[in-house]
C-alpha cells in the first residue's frame, strides 16, 4: 500500500531520503511511467526507497479555478496504479501561495532538500518550476548538485510522429473526441472514472434498462455519447460489462453531464456504493430524440451492439 504524505514540513528520517519521480502525474500515462521506471532503476542502484512527488491541487486548478473539469484520475485510482507500480511513498506537495512564491533555489532548498530530504530526483527534461517557472532542468541540476542531490532528466515518450508524445493534454484531447482507444493506449490501460452511485429519475427502470448514475465531479468530460464500458463494485475484482451514456440527456431535459450505465444481466441495489467505470469503446454521439419511445428503441439497439462487442449472447 502506498503511503501518502501531504506535507514537506517536519518529516522524520523514515519519510526522507527517497529517490523521487517528480511531476503532476495526472493519469500516470506511459510518459509518466517512463519517468517512474528510471527512478526505480536509480532507487535500486543506490538502495533507497522509491517515491513519487506531485502537487496538490493540480497547479492548473490553482492558477485557473474557473476552468471546467479536466482531471484524468482520482486520488483513489491514482493510489491503486501507484501501488501496482511498486511505489512506496506518494508526496502530495501542497500547491499554495507559499509554494507559488518560491523561486527555483528556494524550491530546491526548502522542499526537496530540507523538506523531503531526497537523494535523487527524476523529471521530464521539459520540467519547469519556481515562481513564474523561473527554473528549468539546467537550474535544477545546478541547485541539486550543490546539495548532493542527483538529477536524471527523461525525454518525452511517444508512439510516432503521427500521434506525438504521450501526455495528459493529448489524452484529454482524445477523450474529448471520443477516442477512448487511443486514450487507453497512451495511458497503458482503459480510462477509468470512479464515483458514488446516486439516485436518478429512474426512467430507465420503466423500459427495462435500469442505470447506475455516477457524477463526473472534477473529471474531464469525454465526448457526449454512448460507450461500451465495464463497472467494478468497490471491494470486488470482477469487471461487469455495461453500456453507458455520458452527457446531459437532452431528450428528457437533462442539464448536468453524468454517466448512466446499464450493467448487463445484473440486478442489485448499488445506490451509495463506490464504483469504477472503465471506458472500452465509443458507440455513437449523444443526440436528442423526438420522443421517449424513439429513445427507448435506440437504447435497445445500443445495448444489443454493446452486448455484441462484449460477446454476450
Amino acid at each position: 500500500m502506498v503511503r501518502v504524505i501531504q506535507t514537506y514540513d517536519g518529516l522524520g528520517s523514515d519519510d526522507q531520503g527517497a529517490v523521487i519521480a517528480l511531476g503532476n502525474f495526472d493519469g500516470i500515462h506511459r510518459g509518466h511511467q517512463a519517468v517512474i521506471n528510471v527512478a526505480r532503476d536509480v532507487a535500486r542502484k543506490i538502495n533507497k526507497p522509491l517515491a513519487v512527488a506531485m502537487f496538490s491541487p493540480h497547479p492548473t486548478r490553482y492558477f485557473k479555478p474557473e476552468l471546467p473539469p479536466f482531471l484524468l484520475m482520482s486520488p483513489r485510482v491514482r493510489g491503486q496504479v501507484l501501488d501496482e507500480l511498486g511505489i512506496s511513498i506518494c508526496y502530495e506537495i501542497p500547491f499554495d501561495d507559499k509554494l507559488r512564491n518560491m523561486d527555483d533555489i528556494q524550491f530546491v532548498e526548502q522542499v526537496l532538500h530540507q523538506g523531503l530530504g531526497i537523494s535523487h530526483v527524476v523529471v521530464g527534461d521539459d520540467f519547469g518550476y519556481g515562481k513564474k517557472r523561473c527554473g528549468n532542468i539546467d537550474t535544477l541540476i545546478e541547485h541539486c548538485a550543490a546539495r548532493d542531490i542527483g538529477v536524471t532528466p527523461v525525454k518525452p515518450v511517444g508512439l510516432h510522429k503521427l500521434y506525438g508524445k504521450y501526455g495528459s493534454t493529448e489524452i484529454r484531447d482524445a477523450l474529448r473526441n471520443g477516442n477512448v482507444f487511443h486514450a487507453a493506449h497512451m495511458l497503458s490501460r482503459p480510462w477509468q472514472v470512479d464515483g458514488i452511485v446516486s439516485l436518478g429519475a429512474q426512467r430507465g427502470r420503466t423500459i427495462g434498462f435500469p442505470t447506475a448514475n455516477i457524477p463526473f465531479g472534477d473529471f474531464i468530460r469525454p465526448k457526449h455519447g454512448v460507450y461500451c464500458v465495464e463497472l467494478r463494485l468497490d471491494g470486488e475484482e470482477i469487471w461487469r460489462p455495461a453500456v453507458a451514456n455520458t452527457g446531459t440527456r437532452p431528450t428528457v431535459g437533462g442539464e448536468e453531464a453524468r454517466i448512466e450505465a446499464h450493467i448487463f444481466d445484473f440486478d442489485q441495489d448499488i445506490y451509495g456504493q463506490t464504483v469504477d467505470v472503465r471506458f472500452r469503446s465509443f458507440i455513437r454521439p449523444e443526440q436528442k430524440f423526438d420522443s421517449f419511445e424513439i429513445l427507448k428503441a435506440q437504447i435497445e439497439k445500443d445495448a444489443a451492439g454493446a452486448r455484441a462487442v462484449f460477446g454476450i449472447t
